[in-house]
Protein backbone atom coordinates (compact mmCIF):
# COMPACT_ATOMS: atom_id res chain seq x y z
CA UNK A 1 0.00 0.00 0.00
CA UNK A 2 1.74 3.33 -0.69
CA UNK A 3 2.37 5.76 1.71
CA UNK A 4 0.72 9.28 1.62
CA UNK A 5 3.41 10.54 -0.08
CA UNK A 6 3.71 8.18 -3.06
CA UNK A 7 -0.36 8.26 -3.28
CA UNK A 8 0.12 12.22 -4.18
CA UNK A 9 2.45 11.64 -6.34
CA UNK A 10 1.06 8.88 -8.46
CA UNK A 11 -1.99 11.00 -8.54
CA UNK A 12 0.22 14.26 -9.46
CA UNK A 13 1.33 12.15 -12.31
CA UNK A 14 -1.91 10.75 -13.57
CA UNK A 15 -2.94 14.18 -13.91
CA UNK A 16 -0.05 15.40 -15.68
CA UNK A 17 -0.42 13.28 -17.91
CA UNK A 18 -4.06 13.70 -18.51
CA UNK A 19 -3.29 17.65 -19.20
CA UNK A 20 -0.83 16.12 -21.31
CA UNK A 21 -3.28 14.36 -23.12
CA UNK A 22 -5.53 17.06 -23.79
CA UNK A 23 -2.35 19.18 -24.71
CA UNK A 24 -1.83 16.63 -27.46
CA UNK A 25 -4.95 16.67 -28.49
CA UNK A 26 -5.55 20.38 -28.72
CA UNK A 27 -2.69 20.42 -30.91
CA UNK A 28 -3.86 18.10 -32.93
CA UNK A 29 -6.90 20.30 -33.71
CA UNK A 30 -5.37 23.64 -33.97
CA UNK A 31 -2.06 22.98 -35.14
CA UNK A 32 -3.47 23.17 -38.74
CA UNK A 33 -5.34 26.13 -38.00
CA UNK A 34 -1.91 27.72 -35.71
CA UNK A 35 -0.20 27.06 -39.03
CA UNK A 36 -2.56 28.88 -41.60
CA UNK A 37 -2.88 32.03 -39.15
CA UNK A 38 0.89 32.22 -38.37
CA UNK A 39 1.48 31.72 -42.63
CA UNK A 40 -1.05 34.67 -43.26
CA UNK A 41 -0.64 36.54 -40.41
CA UNK A 42 2.86 37.46 -41.69
CA UNK A 43 1.60 38.46 -45.10
CA UNK A 44 -0.93 40.67 -43.25
CA UNK A 45 1.75 42.10 -40.96
CA UNK A 46 3.63 43.01 -43.94
CA UNK A 47 1.15 44.05 -46.28
CA UNK A 48 2.75 47.44 -47.65
CA UNK A 49 5.89 46.05 -48.68
CA UNK A 50 4.58 42.97 -50.26
CA UNK A 51 2.13 44.75 -51.72
CA UNK A 52 5.36 47.70 -53.29
CA UNK A 53 7.02 44.32 -54.51
CA UNK A 54 4.36 42.81 -55.99
CA UNK A 55 2.53 45.32 -57.67
CA UNK A 56 5.75 47.89 -57.84
CA UNK A 57 4.05 49.41 -61.49
CA UNK A 58 1.10 51.04 -59.68
CA UNK A 59 1.34 51.58 -56.21
CA UNK A 60 5.05 53.23 -56.76
CA UNK A 61 6.36 56.28 -58.24
CA UNK A 62 9.38 58.37 -59.02
CA UNK A 63 9.43 61.29 -57.06
CA UNK A 64 9.51 64.34 -59.65
CA UNK A 65 8.48 67.55 -57.75
CA UNK A 66 5.14 68.46 -56.96
CA UNK A 67 1.64 66.55 -57.07
CA UNK A 68 -0.71 68.14 -59.73
CA UNK A 69 -4.46 68.70 -58.81
CA UNK A 70 -6.09 66.10 -57.24
CA UNK A 71 -8.73 67.07 -58.99
CA UNK A 72 -7.15 66.50 -62.22
CA UNK A 73 -6.14 62.97 -60.87
CA UNK A 74 -9.92 62.55 -60.50
CA UNK A 75 -11.07 63.24 -64.00
CA UNK A 76 -8.28 61.68 -65.50
CA UNK A 77 -9.93 58.33 -63.69
CA UNK A 78 -13.12 59.33 -64.68
CA UNK A 79 -12.30 59.63 -68.09
CA UNK A 80 -10.13 56.27 -68.21
CA UNK A 81 -13.52 54.34 -66.58
CA UNK A 82 -16.61 55.98 -67.91
CA UNK A 83 -19.10 53.25 -66.86
CA UNK A 84 -18.00 53.61 -63.06
CA UNK A 85 -18.13 56.71 -60.23
CA UNK A 86 -15.21 57.29 -58.13
CA UNK A 87 -16.74 56.85 -54.50
CA UNK A 88 -12.98 57.74 -52.29
CA UNK A 89 -9.55 59.05 -52.98
CA UNK A 90 -6.60 57.76 -50.67
CA UNK A 91 -3.98 59.98 -50.09
CA UNK A 92 -0.47 59.04 -51.12
CA UNK A 93 1.38 58.01 -47.81
CA UNK A 94 4.51 59.71 -48.69
CA UNK A 95 6.22 60.37 -52.10
CA UNK A 96 6.65 57.22 -53.24
CA UNK A 97 3.28 56.23 -53.38
CA UNK A 98 0.61 56.63 -55.95
CA UNK A 99 -3.01 57.88 -55.52
CA UNK A 100 -5.72 55.45 -54.90
CA UNK A 101 -9.06 56.09 -56.09
CA UNK A 102 -12.07 53.80 -55.19
CA UNK A 103 -14.74 53.28 -57.87
CA UNK A 104 -18.17 51.89 -57.27
CA UNK A 105 -17.86 48.30 -58.66
CA UNK A 106 -15.13 47.69 -55.88
CA UNK A 107 -11.93 47.99 -57.78
CA UNK A 108 -9.25 50.12 -56.92
CA UNK A 109 -7.01 52.85 -59.62
CA UNK A 110 -3.70 54.44 -58.76
CA UNK A 111 -2.70 57.43 -60.08
CA UNK A 112 0.53 59.11 -60.51
CA UNK A 113 0.09 62.02 -58.35
CA UNK A 114 3.17 64.26 -60.25
CA UNK A 115 1.45 63.39 -63.71
CA UNK A 116 -2.03 62.18 -63.35
CA UNK A 117 -1.27 59.13 -65.49
CA UNK A 118 -3.64 56.62 -64.67
CA UNK A 119 -1.11 53.41 -63.63
CA UNK A 120 -3.98 50.59 -63.79
CA UNK A 121 -6.38 49.12 -61.60
CA UNK A 122 -7.12 46.29 -59.18
CA UNK A 123 -9.09 44.10 -57.33
CA UNK A 124 -8.40 45.29 -53.49
CA UNK A 125 -9.41 41.29 -52.10
CA UNK A 126 -6.95 40.08 -54.63
CA UNK A 127 -3.40 38.60 -54.72
CA UNK A 128 -1.38 36.72 -52.07
CA UNK A 129 -2.35 39.92 -49.66
CA UNK A 130 -6.58 39.71 -50.40
CA UNK A 131 -6.05 36.41 -50.16
CA UNK A 132 -4.26 35.60 -46.62
CA UNK A 133 -6.86 38.07 -45.47
CA UNK A 134 -9.92 36.12 -46.21
CA UNK A 135 -8.28 32.57 -45.03
CA UNK A 136 -7.01 34.69 -41.96
CA UNK A 137 -10.50 36.05 -41.70
CA UNK A 138 -13.30 33.22 -42.92
CA UNK A 139 -11.06 30.43 -44.42
CA UNK A 140 -11.72 32.13 -48.36
CA UNK A 141 -15.30 31.18 -48.21
CA UNK A 142 -18.46 33.21 -46.94
CA UNK A 143 -21.22 31.54 -48.98
CA UNK A 144 -21.37 28.77 -45.79
CA UNK A 145 -23.79 29.91 -43.43
CA UNK A 146 -25.35 28.59 -40.01
CA UNK A 147 -27.76 29.25 -37.91
CA UNK A 148 -27.07 29.63 -34.35
CA UNK A 149 -28.68 31.30 -30.58
CA UNK A 150 -27.42 34.40 -30.05
CA UNK A 151 -26.03 35.19 -25.79
CA UNK A 152 -26.31 38.80 -26.73
CA UNK A 153 -30.41 38.02 -27.36
CA UNK A 154 -30.12 37.69 -23.26
CA UNK A 155 -29.74 41.89 -23.32
CA UNK A 156 -30.33 43.09 -26.55
CA UNK A 157 -33.89 43.11 -28.53
CA UNK A 158 -32.94 41.27 -32.01
CA UNK A 159 -33.80 37.44 -32.54
CA UNK A 160 -32.14 34.35 -30.61
CA UNK A 161 -30.98 32.75 -34.02
CA UNK A 162 -28.80 34.52 -36.31
CA UNK A 163 -26.49 33.86 -39.19
CA UNK A 164 -23.13 33.38 -38.94
CA UNK A 165 -20.68 32.35 -41.64
CA UNK A 166 -19.44 28.78 -41.43
CA UNK A 167 -15.76 29.27 -41.69
CA UNK A 168 -15.74 31.75 -39.27
CA UNK A 169 -17.25 29.96 -36.90
CA UNK A 170 -14.80 26.78 -37.47
CA UNK A 171 -11.84 29.59 -36.94
CA UNK A 172 -13.47 30.59 -33.78
CA UNK A 173 -13.76 26.69 -32.23
CA UNK A 174 -9.82 26.65 -33.18
CA UNK A 175 -8.94 29.41 -31.45
CA UNK A 176 -10.46 27.88 -28.44
CA UNK A 177 -8.52 25.12 -28.42
CA UNK A 178 -5.28 27.15 -29.26
CA UNK A 179 -6.37 29.06 -26.21
CA UNK A 180 -6.33 25.58 -24.87
CA UNK A 181 -3.03 24.57 -26.27
CA UNK A 182 -1.50 27.11 -24.68
CA UNK A 183 -2.64 27.12 -21.09
CA UNK A 184 -1.95 23.23 -20.65
CA UNK A 185 1.47 23.52 -22.64
CA UNK A 186 2.69 26.39 -19.69
CA UNK A 187 1.21 23.66 -17.47
CA UNK A 188 3.50 21.51 -18.63
CA UNK A 189 6.33 23.27 -18.97
CA UNK A 190 6.20 24.76 -15.21
CA UNK A 191 8.61 23.09 -12.86
CA UNK A 192 6.96 20.08 -10.58
CA UNK A 193 9.03 19.25 -7.20
CA UNK A 194 11.37 16.96 -9.27
CA UNK A 195 12.31 19.15 -11.57
CA UNK A 196 12.72 21.83 -8.75
CA UNK A 197 15.66 19.28 -7.38
CA UNK A 198 17.55 18.88 -11.23
CA UNK A 199 17.29 22.70 -11.07
CA UNK A 200 19.03 23.02 -7.87
CA UNK A 201 21.56 20.33 -9.07
CA UNK A 202 22.53 22.58 -11.99
CA UNK A 203 19.44 21.51 -14.53
CA UNK A 204 18.40 24.45 -16.20
CA UNK A 205 14.64 25.36 -16.47
CA UNK A 206 15.20 27.35 -19.96
CA UNK A 207 18.41 25.11 -20.98
CA UNK A 208 18.25 23.15 -24.23
CA UNK A 209 20.09 19.87 -23.90
CA UNK A 210 21.75 20.42 -27.91
CA UNK A 211 23.80 17.19 -26.62
CA UNK A 212 21.17 14.82 -25.72
CA UNK A 213 19.86 12.32 -28.74
CA UNK A 214 16.17 11.55 -29.45
CA UNK A 215 13.13 13.21 -27.91
CA UNK A 216 15.13 14.74 -25.26
CA UNK A 217 16.70 17.42 -27.07
CA UNK A 218 13.32 17.92 -29.20
CA UNK A 219 11.65 18.47 -26.26
CA UNK A 220 13.63 21.13 -25.34
CA UNK A 221 13.77 22.64 -28.42
CA UNK A 222 9.65 22.55 -28.34
CA UNK A 223 9.28 23.26 -24.74
CA UNK A 224 11.81 26.40 -23.86
CA UNK A 225 10.41 28.49 -26.98
CA UNK A 226 7.19 27.18 -26.20
CA UNK A 227 7.15 29.30 -22.80
CA UNK A 228 7.91 32.74 -25.08
CA UNK A 229 5.05 31.24 -27.68
CA UNK A 230 2.48 30.55 -24.94
CA UNK A 231 2.03 33.97 -23.91
CA UNK A 232 2.04 35.83 -26.79
CA UNK A 233 -0.35 32.86 -28.35
CA UNK A 234 -3.02 33.75 -25.60
CA UNK A 235 -2.88 37.33 -26.50
CA UNK A 236 -3.16 37.18 -30.22
CA UNK A 237 -6.00 34.56 -29.70
CA UNK A 238 -7.76 35.99 -27.46
CA UNK A 239 -7.34 39.63 -29.50
CA UNK A 240 -8.43 38.36 -31.83
CA UNK A 241 -11.48 36.86 -31.14
CA UNK A 242 -13.28 40.35 -31.39
CA UNK A 243 -13.38 40.15 -35.19
CA UNK A 244 -15.23 37.11 -34.84
CA UNK A 245 -18.64 36.84 -36.44
CA UNK A 246 -20.47 35.39 -33.24
CA UNK A 247 -18.05 36.08 -30.28
CA UNK A 248 -17.05 38.95 -31.94
CA UNK A 249 -20.95 40.31 -32.57
CA UNK A 250 -21.78 39.24 -29.01
CA UNK A 251 -18.73 40.83 -27.18
CA UNK A 252 -19.49 44.36 -29.09
CA UNK A 253 -22.87 43.83 -27.64
CA UNK A 254 -21.75 43.15 -24.47
CA UNK A 255 -19.44 45.87 -24.53
CA UNK A 256 -21.84 48.74 -25.62
CA UNK A 257 -24.43 47.86 -22.53
CA UNK A 258 -21.10 48.34 -20.01
CA UNK A 259 -19.59 51.05 -21.51
CA UNK A 260 -21.37 52.73 -24.44
CA UNK A 261 -20.25 54.04 -27.37
CA UNK A 262 -21.07 57.45 -28.72
CA UNK A 263 -21.35 56.98 -32.65
CA UNK A 264 -21.09 60.53 -35.15
CA UNK A 265 -23.22 60.03 -38.38
CA UNK A 266 -22.11 61.51 -40.77
CA UNK A 267 -24.48 64.95 -41.22
CA UNK A 268 -25.91 66.18 -44.22
CA UNK A 269 -24.13 69.78 -45.51
CA UNK A 270 -26.35 73.04 -45.53
CA UNK A 271 -27.07 75.18 -48.56
CA UNK A 272 -24.42 78.08 -49.58
CA UNK A 273 -25.09 81.40 -50.93
CA UNK A 274 -23.37 83.02 -54.05
CA UNK A 275 -21.57 85.68 -51.10
CA UNK A 276 -20.21 82.95 -48.71
CA UNK A 277 -16.98 81.95 -48.81
CA UNK A 278 -15.15 78.33 -48.02
CA UNK A 279 -12.86 77.99 -44.89
CA UNK A 280 -10.24 78.59 -46.72
CA UNK A 281 -11.37 82.12 -47.82
CA UNK A 282 -12.03 81.30 -51.22
CA UNK A 283 -15.04 82.26 -52.99
CA UNK A 284 -17.51 79.48 -53.30
CA UNK A 285 -18.27 78.38 -56.78
CA UNK A 286 -21.68 78.37 -58.12
CA UNK A 287 -23.11 75.06 -59.85
CA UNK A 288 -23.55 76.46 -63.19
CA UNK A 289 -21.26 73.78 -65.17
CA UNK A 290 -18.60 75.90 -65.79
CA UNK A 291 -16.16 73.97 -63.43
CA UNK A 292 -15.51 70.44 -64.00
CA UNK A 293 -17.36 68.35 -60.64
CA UNK A 294 -16.83 64.56 -60.53
CA UNK A 295 -19.91 62.82 -61.52
CA UNK A 296 -19.63 60.70 -57.81
CA UNK A 297 -21.19 63.69 -55.99
CA UNK A 298 -22.53 66.32 -58.55
CA UNK A 299 -25.13 68.39 -57.41
CA UNK A 300 -28.62 69.26 -60.19
CA UNK A 301 -26.90 72.17 -62.44
CA UNK A 302 -29.29 74.29 -62.32
CA UNK A 303 -27.98 77.18 -61.17
CA UNK A 304 -29.68 77.15 -57.87
CA UNK A 305 -27.39 75.11 -55.97
CA UNK A 306 -23.27 75.93 -54.88
CA UNK A 307 -20.32 73.66 -56.41
CA UNK A 308 -18.71 71.18 -53.92
CA UNK A 309 -15.27 72.37 -52.82
CA UNK A 310 -12.46 70.93 -54.90
CA UNK A 311 -10.49 67.76 -53.83
CA UNK A 312 -7.59 70.17 -53.32
CA UNK A 313 -9.24 71.86 -50.91
CA UNK A 314 -10.64 69.44 -49.17
CA UNK A 315 -6.84 68.20 -48.84
CA UNK A 316 -5.68 71.54 -47.86
CA UNK A 317 -8.31 70.89 -45.04
CA UNK A 318 -6.54 67.35 -44.52
CA UNK A 319 -3.78 68.87 -43.95
CA UNK A 320 -4.53 71.84 -41.80
CA UNK A 321 -6.49 69.23 -39.25
CA UNK A 322 -3.59 67.38 -39.34
CA UNK A 323 -5.28 63.85 -40.50
CA UNK A 324 -2.68 60.73 -40.82
CA UNK A 325 -0.72 60.64 -44.17
CA UNK A 326 -2.53 58.42 -46.35
CA UNK A 327 -5.65 59.08 -45.17
CA UNK A 328 -8.92 58.20 -47.14
CA UNK A 329 -11.27 61.22 -48.48
CA UNK A 330 -14.98 59.31 -48.82
CA UNK A 331 -16.94 61.86 -51.56
CA UNK A 332 -20.18 62.86 -50.33
CA UNK A 333 -23.43 60.96 -51.26
CA UNK A 334 -26.54 62.95 -51.80
CA UNK A 335 -30.15 61.48 -51.98
CA UNK A 336 -33.38 63.32 -50.43
CA UNK A 337 -35.83 62.27 -47.78
CA UNK A 338 -39.29 61.19 -47.13
CA UNK A 339 -40.74 64.24 -48.54
CA UNK A 340 -38.43 64.36 -51.51
CA UNK A 341 -36.58 67.46 -50.32
CA UNK A 342 -32.71 67.29 -51.65
CA UNK A 343 -30.17 66.26 -48.65
CA UNK A 344 -26.45 66.99 -49.94
CA UNK A 345 -24.23 64.66 -47.93
CA UNK A 346 -20.93 65.10 -46.98
CA UNK A 347 -16.86 64.77 -46.87
CA UNK A 348 -15.68 62.01 -44.27
CA UNK A 349 -11.92 61.86 -44.19
CA UNK A 350 -11.03 58.91 -42.32
CA UNK A 351 -7.36 57.78 -41.31
CA UNK A 352 -6.93 54.66 -42.74
CA UNK A 353 -5.06 51.45 -41.57
CA UNK A 354 -2.38 50.70 -40.52
CA UNK A 355 -2.78 52.91 -37.71
CA UNK A 356 -2.23 53.16 -33.87
CA UNK A 357 -5.55 53.71 -31.39
CA UNK A 358 -5.12 57.34 -30.51
CA UNK A 359 -4.66 58.02 -34.33
CA UNK A 360 -8.48 56.82 -35.44
CA UNK A 361 -10.66 59.69 -36.77
CA UNK A 362 -13.30 60.49 -39.01
CA UNK A 363 -14.12 64.29 -39.88
CA UNK A 364 -17.24 65.34 -41.45
CA UNK A 365 -16.99 68.49 -43.46
CA UNK A 366 -19.63 70.57 -45.37
CA UNK A 367 -19.10 69.94 -49.30
CA UNK A 368 -19.76 73.35 -50.12
CA UNK A 369 -17.78 74.84 -47.51
CA UNK A 370 -15.25 72.73 -46.07
CA UNK A 371 -16.66 74.14 -42.55
CA UNK A 372 -15.57 70.77 -39.64
CA UNK A 373 -19.82 69.48 -39.24
CA UNK A 374 -18.67 67.10 -36.77
CA UNK A 375 -15.64 64.57 -35.70
CA UNK A 376 -15.77 60.96 -34.68
CA UNK A 377 -11.92 59.63 -32.79
CA UNK A 378 -11.29 57.38 -30.48
CA UNK A 379 -12.76 58.54 -27.73
CA UNK A 380 -15.99 58.09 -28.69
CA UNK A 381 -15.40 54.52 -27.91
CA UNK A 382 -16.41 53.47 -24.56
CA UNK A 383 -13.92 51.79 -21.93
CA UNK A 384 -14.15 48.55 -22.83
CA UNK A 385 -14.50 49.07 -26.53
CA UNK A 386 -11.08 51.50 -26.29
CA UNK A 387 -9.42 48.65 -24.56
CA UNK A 388 -10.15 45.86 -26.97
CA UNK A 389 -9.20 48.53 -29.77
CA UNK A 390 -6.10 48.72 -28.19
CA UNK A 391 -5.16 45.02 -28.71
CA UNK A 392 -6.74 44.90 -31.83
CA UNK A 393 -3.67 47.51 -32.91
CA UNK A 394 -1.25 45.49 -31.44
CA UNK A 395 -1.97 41.96 -33.07
CA UNK A 396 -2.02 44.11 -36.09
CA UNK A 397 1.57 45.04 -35.57
CA UNK A 398 0.77 48.80 -34.99
CA UNK A 399 0.36 49.96 -31.88
CA UNK A 400 3.76 50.62 -30.85
CA UNK A 401 5.42 50.71 -34.00
CA UNK A 402 8.26 48.38 -34.74
CA UNK A 403 8.39 47.07 -31.19
CA UNK A 404 4.97 45.19 -32.02
CA UNK A 405 5.48 44.16 -35.47
CA UNK A 406 8.85 42.47 -33.93
CA UNK A 407 6.69 40.99 -31.25
CA UNK A 408 3.94 39.62 -34.32
CA UNK A 409 6.86 38.23 -36.09
CA UNK A 410 8.21 36.59 -33.44
CA UNK A 411 4.80 34.85 -32.74
CA UNK A 412 4.39 33.70 -36.24
CA UNK A 413 8.07 32.56 -36.06
CA UNK A 414 7.99 30.66 -32.58
CA UNK A 415 4.10 29.37 -33.74
CA UNK A 416 5.74 27.93 -37.22
CA UNK A 417 8.24 26.20 -35.01
CA UNK A 418 6.34 24.55 -32.82
CA UNK A 419 4.48 22.60 -34.70
CA UNK A 420 7.62 21.35 -36.44
CA UNK A 421 9.68 20.40 -33.05
CA UNK A 422 5.77 18.84 -31.92
CA UNK A 423 5.86 16.68 -35.11
CA UNK A 424 9.03 15.43 -34.92
CA UNK A 425 8.29 14.79 -30.97
CA UNK A 426 5.02 12.95 -31.77
CA UNK A 427 6.91 10.64 -34.32
CA UNK A 428 9.74 9.87 -32.37
CA UNK A 429 7.44 8.79 -29.90
CA UNK A 430 5.15 7.04 -31.89
CA UNK A 431 5.84 3.06 -31.93
CA UNK A 432 6.06 1.30 -34.48
CA UNK A 433 2.44 0.09 -36.11
CA UNK A 434 0.44 2.58 -33.99
CA UNK A 435 -0.88 5.74 -34.76
CA UNK A 436 1.09 6.83 -31.26
CA UNK A 437 -2.14 8.81 -29.46
CA UNK A 438 -1.26 9.10 -25.75
CA UNK A 439 -2.79 6.91 -23.30
CA UNK A 440 -5.44 8.03 -20.61
CA UNK A 441 -4.26 7.49 -17.87
CA UNK A 442 -7.08 5.90 -15.12
CA UNK A 443 -8.60 7.78 -12.60
CA UNK A 444 -8.00 10.91 -13.04
CA UNK A 445 -9.19 13.75 -11.20
CA UNK A 446 -8.49 17.37 -11.54
CA UNK A 447 -7.47 20.07 -9.58
CA UNK A 448 -10.14 22.14 -8.38
CA UNK A 449 -8.79 25.10 -10.01
CA UNK A 450 -8.48 23.45 -13.20
CA UNK A 451 -12.12 22.61 -13.17
CA UNK A 452 -12.73 25.93 -12.53
CA UNK A 453 -10.06 27.85 -15.50
CA UNK A 454 -12.17 25.15 -17.86
CA UNK A 455 -15.76 26.32 -16.48
CA UNK A 456 -14.43 30.08 -17.40
CA UNK A 457 -13.25 28.98 -20.57
CA UNK A 458 -16.61 27.31 -21.31
CA UNK A 459 -18.48 30.86 -20.83
CA UNK A 460 -16.46 33.29 -22.04
CA UNK A 461 -16.25 30.89 -25.45
CA UNK A 462 -19.24 28.83 -25.89
CA UNK A 463 -18.60 27.69 -29.43
CA UNK A 464 -15.57 25.83 -27.55
CA UNK A 465 -17.23 24.56 -24.75
CA UNK A 466 -20.06 23.07 -26.88
CA UNK A 467 -17.20 21.23 -28.63
CA UNK A 468 -15.59 20.25 -25.96
CA UNK A 469 -18.94 18.72 -24.41
CA UNK A 470 -19.44 16.64 -27.91
CA UNK A 471 -16.15 15.41 -27.42
CA UNK A 472 -16.47 14.68 -23.62
CA UNK A 473 -19.76 12.99 -24.83
CA UNK A 474 -18.20 10.84 -27.26
CA UNK A 475 -15.29 10.06 -25.39
CA UNK A 476 -17.76 8.25 -22.18
CA UNK A 477 -20.11 6.91 -24.32
CA UNK A 478 -18.63 5.92 -27.61
CA UNK A 479 -14.82 5.49 -28.07
CA UNK A 480 -15.13 3.47 -24.71
CA UNK A 481 -17.31 1.51 -26.17
CA UNK A 482 -15.95 0.19 -29.28
CA UNK A 483 -13.17 -2.09 -28.86
CA UNK A 484 -11.11 -0.90 -31.80
CA UNK A 485 -11.70 2.75 -30.66
CA UNK A 486 -10.48 2.31 -27.06
CA UNK A 487 -7.17 0.86 -28.50
CA UNK A 488 -6.63 3.48 -31.08
CA UNK A 489 -7.21 6.22 -28.40
CA UNK A 490 -5.32 4.59 -25.95
CA UNK A 491 -7.64 3.94 -23.09
CA UNK A 492 -6.79 0.28 -22.57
Amino acid sequence: MLNASAEAADRASRRWRAIWRTHFYAGAFSAPFLVLMAVTGLVILYTQPIRDLTQAGVRTVSDTGDWVSFDQQELAVEDAYPDASVVSMTMPSDGAASTTFGLDNGRDVFVDPYTAEVLGDEDPGGGIVGLSNRLHGFLNNDSLEVSLPSVSALWDDEPVMRTYVVGDVMLEILGGWGIVLAVSGLYLWWPRKAQVERERSGRRRFSIRLTKQGRAKWRDLHAVPGVVLCGLLLFVLVSGMPWSSYWGANFTSLANEISPNTWTDAPTSGLATRSDLDRLGNQINWNTGDIPIPTSYATPIDGTVAAPIALDAVFAIGEQEGMKPGYTIFFPSNSTDDAGNPLYGSFTLSNSWPRKTGEARDLFLDQFTGATLAEQDVYGYGVVSYATDVTVSVHMGTQFGIVTRILMTLLCVLTLWSVVTASVMYWKRRRPGTAGLPRRPREVRLANRLIVIVAVLAIVYPLWGVTAALILFLDKFVIRKVTRLRVAFGQH
